[in-house]
């Protein structure tokens, strides 16, 4: 079977279960772990035949993705902002709409350098693969990173991130829910998280590959409130984020404002509502004001 041939057998396939557009990125990164070879790569030898092993593989992984199971969980590894992670169904794979929490983070300090020039420290709540702590390490080497999870597989697999990329973050299990003063963790000057907030009943809007495969604990509140784990984390935060530091979080598009609200309500000034990269509601970041810490 020939490279161009079986690219084309693949996207074929996959286009019953996804969009035109994401069928061929995923065939086109099917092809590249099979072939190590980049896309253009590909393009130049698209005659050259594929191995019977490498064959083998391509069935093994089509197969896979017929019964709906993610790319990222099949290869083991997903990417965050150019950095390959590990991933497999005990964490959430990690979204492009998350990277641009990372990136608002950075233009924000980039504006404010009177705040960047001191050795910041930064807490990521609800982890899981420690992609947002990974990121923000890489992208801050000055700063002190800590993270924790509920779930310790998930933290596990976070740390093991971490060391691959030869960077050093403080991993603790919590309970962001019940654990909201944790006498073992220093003050923050920045706190981040995309928490849970899909209520349970409404997980029929799930795709089947995230709601077969991704980890409910992960995705879905445990009460009808969508904003549980935000007032959690505002909560933990009278403990444990300074006066003036910074709350920054993902959220749903249709609760984005009602968090905004809520800080708004709870001693927080430069309340502010980010869109994504598809014009979404996504990020609400907030600054740290009243007289605790």
């Amino acid at each position: 079977m020939l490279m161009k041939e079986a690219y084309h057998i693949l996207q074929s396939d996959l286009s019953t279960l996804y969009d035109n557009r994401e069928a061929a990125n995923i065939a086109d990164w099917v092809m590249e772990d099979i072939t190590k070879w980049t896309k253009s790569q590909q393009i130049i030898h698209h005659n050259q035949p594929l191995s019977d092993e490498q064959v083998d593989v391509l069935l093994h992984f089509k197969n896979e993705l017929q019964q709906g199971r993610p790319i990222q969980y099949i290869l083991g590894y997903s990417w965050f902002r150019g950095l390959q992670l590990k991933v497999n169904e005990h964490v959430l794979i990690p979204r492009p709409e998350t990277e641009e929490i990372i990136e608002a983070i950075k233009k924000y300090h980039a504006q404010n350098k009177h705040v960047g020039d001191i050795n910041l420290k930064a807490m990521d709540i609800g982890t899981g693969s420690g992609c947002i702590a990974i990121a923000l390490q890489h992208e801050f080497a000055d700063w002190e990173v800590w993270a924790i999870d509920t779930s310790a597989t998930a933290l596990s697999i976070a740390t093991e991130n971490a060391k691959q990329l030869n960077l050093e973050i403080h991993f603790k299990q919590a309970d962001i829910l019940t654990d909201l003063k944790i006498d073992h963790l220093p003050v923050f000057d920045l706190i981040v998280s995309n928490p849970p907030y899909i209520p349970i009943e409404n997980k029929e809007e799930m795709t089947k590959q995230v709601l077969n495969h991704e980890p409910h604990l992960a995705l879905f509140i445990s009460n009808k409130d969508p904003l549980q784990f935000y007032k959690a984390i505002v909560k933990f935060s009278e403990f444990h984020l300074r006066r003036g530091g910074t709350l920054w979080f993902e959220t749903h598009m249709d609760y984005a404002n009602d968090v905004a609200t809520f800080l708004r309500e709870n001693d927080y000034e430069n309340v502010f509502v980010l869109k994504d990269f598809q014009g979404k509601d996504r990020i609400v970041t907030a600054k740290k004001t009243g007289d605790s810490l």
